[in-house]
């Protein structure tokens, strides 16, 4: 027996939430849920284009790159940059989307310890912490600039967070997410005795070739 849907009391919310929560209830909602999936997927394409060294600023090169020349656009603004406003156009969908299916959720507690939930929310938190950093770079805040830098590429490595975003609108990742949950402690053993596999294995080989001089275990972690 299918589990039955909570859905909110009134009609108008009742709508929206099927809208944008199951993509199988109606044809607006299968195409909310492409449009979705769509700007997901331009979403991480882009987060991985962007790390070309081509399209990168010299700024936030590494040194090794710089030293061979690396081809690449000329530094501009990161404000004007194309990749920059992809990313805002993605987050403005992102953060519609959000707000949109909180107001009309039928219950706001549970909505808020969703983990999809979280991880929408902080798929999009990087940006704005990127938006604040670089407006307060152009009032004249320079010196700080390497620190910042080093700062974004962290806070920057959280948009990958958005391909969990792909689970809500596919079946399929549901099911497999719901079966790894429900078999934790059987992959816990399993990890466990792979472990025990490694030490024992590990711990063979090295005494084998205790006593060669050409070997390349020099301890027990070497051979792991």
């Amino acid at each position: 027996k299918e589990e039955e849907k909570p859905l909110p009391q009134n009609d108008f919310q009742k709508q929206v939430w099927l809208i944008f929560e199951y993509p199988e209830s109606s044809s607006p909602a299968r195409g909310m849920a492409i449009v979705s999936v769509l700007v997901i997927l331009i979403s991480i394409i882009t987060f991985c284009l962007e790390t070309l060294p081509e399209f990168r600023d010299e700024s936030e090169l590494p040194h090794s790159a710089r030293r061979n020349n690396v081809t690449q656009a000329p530094t501009s603004n990161t404000l004007s940059d194309p990749f920059f406003i992809i990313e805002t156009t993605c987050v403005i969908w992102f953060t519609f989307e959000l707000i949109v299916r909180f107001f009309a959720c039928p219950s706001k507690s549970v909505f808020s310890k969703n983990i999809m939930n979280i991880i929408d929310i902080v798929a999009i938190f990087p940006y704005f912490i990127t938006l604040g950093t670089e407006l307060a770079e152009q009032q004249g805040n320079n010196g700080q600039q390497a620190m910042s830098l080093a700062i974004l590429r962290v806070i920057r490595l959280v948009r990958v967070f958005r391909i969990f975003k792909l689970s809500r609108h596919s079946k399929g990742l549901q099911i497999l997410g719901q079966t790894l949950k429900a078999s934790m402690r059987e992959l816990g053993l399993l990890i466990f005795f792979l472990f025990i596999g490694v030490i024992l294995f590990s711990s063979a080989v090295y005494f084998a070739e205790a006593d060669e001089p050409e070997s390349h275990f020099s301890s027990i972690p070497d051979a792991f």
